[in-house]
């Protein structure tokens, strides 16, 4: 998996964009019912998530015990392992999250992109930032982390529209369980 990130947004932003479109919502808990992806709640103390193939059955296991924002974004973190890295789950090889949204790996930061693009509007964000919000508040507004909300900033920069990004992603953001949507 040595793709370049532009590579990696590109292919991330296309399905998340083409899910959109198709189904006209950004519910990643919505989008595994409509594609038959198996959603289940576990409980652990480390955990946020994973996802499997279990008989070639997609799976996601979400920790219970986070905010619902943090489930959210994990919800839609692991849909995009399930459809952007198969051939990964298809070797029996569950994809855990420990901490989540690790920009170091490349698997992770395509999911990473793919959820960005999905739960966060375009329009919508652009508005905000546009009415002065400044990077908290518009994370904030739309109940995700801010450093979700910087990769997808990151990703509309790339994409030529003019973002000025003050700081780059934390490497391990979203590392305790305690993390809210707001949260820096």
């Amino acid at each position: 998996m040595r793709q370049s990130r532009g590579i990696m947004d590109n292919r991330a932003a296309e399905l998340s964009s083409k899910l959109v479109r198709t189904y006209d919502i950004r519910d990643p808990f919505r989008l595994c019912q409509l594609l038959d992806i198996t959603v289940k709640y576990i409980s652990t103390k480390r955990q946020k998530g994973l996802s499997a193939l279990i008989d070639d059955i997609p799976f996601i296991f979400i920790n219970r015990n986070m905010s619902e924002e943090m489930q959210r974004m994990t919800c839609a973190h692991e849909l995009g392992h399930i459809l952007l890295h198969r051939e990964v789950l298809s070797g029996q090889k569950p994809l855990l999250e420990y901490e989540l949204f690790d920009i170091r790996n490349a698997a992770e930061y395509e999911a990473n992109a793919f959820a960005a693009n999905l739960l966060i509007d375009e329009e919508e964000l652009t508005d905000l930032l546009h009415n002065g919000a400044d990077m908290v508040t518009a994370a904030s507004s739309l109940n995700i982390n801010v450093n979700l909300l910087m990769i997808k900033l990151l990703m509309m920069r790339k994409d030529g529209q003019p973002i000025d990004a003050p700081f780059t992603p934390d490497n391990a953001f979203l590392g305790s369980i305690k993390d809210k949507a707001d949260s820096i």
